[in-house]
C-alpha cells in the first residue's frame, strides 16, 4: 500500500480495515497514519516503511522516491504514468490515478521484499524493527496532536519584532543619510566598500561579501552602522521565520502541527519543518519569548525532559576514557573537570574562561571539530587552539585513540556503525581530494557519537509513548527538539508520569556512565525550559 484517495481514507469501513490490518507495507507511512488518526483510527500493523528502510541502508540520499528506489534495488522500473519493466507493472491509464496508484502499490511490494533482505544482510533488521519502525507511529501521533499555542502572545511578539525591524531600518537609513534597500547585498556593498571605503572581507562571485562573519570583522570600522545592521538581520529573521511564520502555522484547533522527519539527517537525528521548531533560539531572550507562546491544554502542564550532555557521555562510553568516566560517575561538572586537566589547575582555580574553552573543545569533538574550527569558535589563532586541543588529548588519551581508530575502521569498511547497528557510509574517505577526505574523517569521528545519541533518544521516545499507552494515560508526547521531549500531562497524572519519563530516559541504554535527565514542569514551554 502506498497511496490512497482522500475519499477512501475518509470512508470509515476502509479506514477501519487499514487500521486493523496486521501487516501493512507502505512508502512514507506517516502521512497515511495521520490521515487515519483524523478519522479516529490508529494504524498499529505497520510491517515495513520502504522510505525509512531505504534511509537506513543509505542515509546519504537526499530523496527516497518509489521509482528511484525500485530501479536501484529491484529489476523493475517506474514509468511516468505508472510502472513498466520486465515485470509488467502496468495497470493502464484510467484518468483518475487508479493505474498509477495500483502500480505504486505493487512497486512497494517488490521494493519491500528487496529492502527487507538488504536490512538483514547489513545487520540492521533489529534496529529497524525495534526503533525506526515503531517511531513512525510515535511521530505520526505527535504531528496529529500538535502543541497548543497562545495566539495572542504570538501576535504581540510579532508586532514587537515588526516595530523593532522598522526602528532599526530607520536608524540605518539615517546613518547613511539616504533611503536604501537594507536587504540588498548589492546596495550594501556599494555603501560599505565604495562609499564608506571599508577594508573588504572575503570576496564572492558577485563581489565582496556582506555576510555576518564579514560584518563582524568590519564592526570596529563603522560600529554605528554595522551594529544596527547585524541586529536588524537577527530581528528580521526572527520576525519572518517565527513571528509571522508561527502564526501562519496555527491550525483551527489553536495548535501547531509540525512535521518531524526521520530521513533527513545522516547521523540518525530527527529534524523538524512546517514549521522548524528545532531552530527556535535557545539562549536569546527572544527565543524565550517564543517558547512562552507554547502552552498545554486546559487542565494540563508541560513536562520538559532532556538528556544532560548526552554527546559527551557517548564519547566517554565509546572511548572508554578513565578520566571522563570518573568525572561523570562522580557527578562532577564535566567542563570544570576537563578544564582542570587541560590547563593543569586545581578545581578551585578553574576560571570561567577556562571552563568555557574546555566546554567548546568537548562539544567540538562531538562534531569532529579540529584546531582551525576551534580557533574560529574561540576567536583565537589556530596554533593556540591546536595547543588546547593537544592538551585535551593528552589529558584524555583514549578519546584521541577512539577518534583515530574510528577513521581507520570507516576507511577500511566504507562506513561507520553505532552500538545499535546504525550504519553511515562515508564515500568521502576514499576521495582523491585532500579537503574532501578531511571532511570525511570529521564525519567518521562524529557519526558514532551523534548516531548513538540519536539512537538513545529514539529508544526513549518510543518507550515513553508505549508506557503512556500501556498505562491508559491521557498524557501525550507533543513535541521533540534535539535531545528534549515535551509531554502534555493532565494535572492528575503528574505524580506518576513525571518519574516514569525520567526512568525510561535514564535506562534507554546502559552505558559505562549514567544517563542523566534534566526535568522541569511549566505552564508554558518557557517556564519549564527556563
Amino acid at each position: 500500500m502506498v497511496w490512497l484517495d482522500d475519499r477512501l481514507m475518509n470512508d470509515p469501513l476502509v479506514a477501519a480495515a487499514i487500521g486493523g490490518h496486521p501487516r501493512v507495507r507502505a512508502h512514507h507511512a506517516k502521512p497515511i497514519m495521520r490521515a487515519l488518526l483524523q478519522s479516529g483510527v490508529e494504524l498499529a500493523g505497520l510491517h515495513l516503511d520502504t522510505a525509512i528502510a531505504a534511509y537506513l541502508i543509505d542515509p546519504a540520499e537526499t530523496r527516497y522516491s518509489v521509482g528511484e528506489l525500485l530501479a536501484k534495488y529491484t529489476p523493475f522500473e517506474m514509468s511516468i504514468d505508472g510502472a513498466t519493466a520486465s515485470g509488467q507493472l502496468d495497470f493502464g491509464d484510467h484518468g483518475d490515478g487508479r493505474g498509477a496508484a495500483s502500480a505504486e502499490a505493487l512497486a512497494v511490494t517488490h521494493l519491500a521484499d528487496a529492502l527487507d533482505r538488504e536490512l538483514r544482510e547489513q545487520g540492521m533488521a533489529e534496529l529497524y524493527a525495534t526503533i525506526e519502525n515503531p517511531l513512525v507511529r510515535v511521530l505520526a501521533k505527535m504531528e496529529h496532536v500538535g502543541i497548543a499555542v497562545a495566539t495572542d502572545e504570538l501576535r504581540q511578539l510579532n508586532a514587537s519584532l515588526t516595530a523593532d525591524v522598522e526602528r532599526l531600518g530607520t536608524e540605518l537609513q539615517v546613518v547613511v543619510g539616504r533611503p536604501f534597500n537594507i536587504n540588498s547585498p548589492v546596495q550594501l556593498r556599494e555603501i560599505l566598500y565604495t562609499e564608506r571605503g571599508l577594508v573588504p572581507g572575503k570576496k564572492t562571485k558577485t563581489g565582496f561579501s556582506t555576510d555576518a562573519a564579514t560584518l563582524e570583522k568590519l564592526r570596529d570600522q563603522w560600529p554605528e552602522f554595522i551594529e544596527p545592521l547585524l541586529r536588524y538581520r537577527e530581528v528580521e529573521k526572527l520576525r519572518s521565520t517565527y513571528g509571522a511564520g508561527l502564526l501562519a502555522e496555527v491550525g483551527p484547533d489553536a495548535r501547531i502541527h509540525a512535521t518531524f522527519n526521520q530521513t533527513v539527517a545522516r547521523t540518525g537525528r530527527l529534524s523538524s519543518d512546517q514549521p522548524n521548531l528545532h531552530n527556535i533560539p535557545v539562549r536569546s531572550e527572544e527565543g524565550r519569548r517564543f517558547r512562552k507562546a507554547f502552552v498545554p491544554a486546559t487542565g494540563c502542564m508541560l513536562l520538559v525532559a532532556d538528556y544532560n550532555q548526552i554527546e559527551l557521555r557517548c564519547i566517554a562510553h565509546l572511548a572508554n576514557d578513565p578520566g571522563l568516566i570518573e568525572a561523570f560517575i562522580g557527578g562532577r561538572d564535566i567542563h570544570s573537570a576537563t578544564a582542570e586537566r587541560i590547563f593543569g589547575v586545581l578545581a578551585a582555580d578553574v576560571t570561567v574562561e577556562q571552563r568555557s574553552k574546555a566546554k567548546m573543545v568537548s562539544y567540538g569533538l562531538a562534531y569532529g571539530m579540529e584546531a582551525y574550527g576551534l580557533g574560529q569558535r574561540l576567536g583565537i589563532p589556530t596554533d593556540e587552539a591546536a595547543v588546547i586541543l593537544d592538551a585535551y588529548f593528552l589529558a584524555f588519551p583514549n578519546v584521541k585513540a577512539y577518534m583515530e581508530h574510528t577513521v581507520v575502521e570507516a576507511r577500511k569498511r566504507g562506513y561507520t556503525e553505532t552500538l545499535f547497528g546504525r550504519r553511515r557510509p562515508i564515500a568521502e574517505l576514499m576521495s582523491s581530494n585532500f579537503r574532501v577526505r578531511q571532511a570525511g574523517e570529521r564525519q567518521a569521528m562524529n557519526a558514532g557519537i551523534q548516531g548513538l545519541a540519536a539512537d538513545i533518544f529514539k529508544v526513549a521516545l518510543v518507550r515513553i509513548d508505549e508506557a503512556l499507552v500501556r498505562g491508559g494515560h491521557r498524557s501525550r508526547v507533543v513535541l521533540q527538539v534535539h535531545d528534549e521531549v515535551v509531554v502534555e500531562v493532565p494535572d492528575e497524572e503528574r505524580v506518576e508520569v513525571g518519574p516514569m519519563v525520567i526512568e525510561i530516559m535514564r535506562h534507554a541504554a546502559e552505558l559505562v556512565v549514567p544517563l542523566e535527565v534534566n526535568v522541569a514542569w511549566g505552564a508554558t514551554w518557557a517556564d519549564a525550559k527556563g
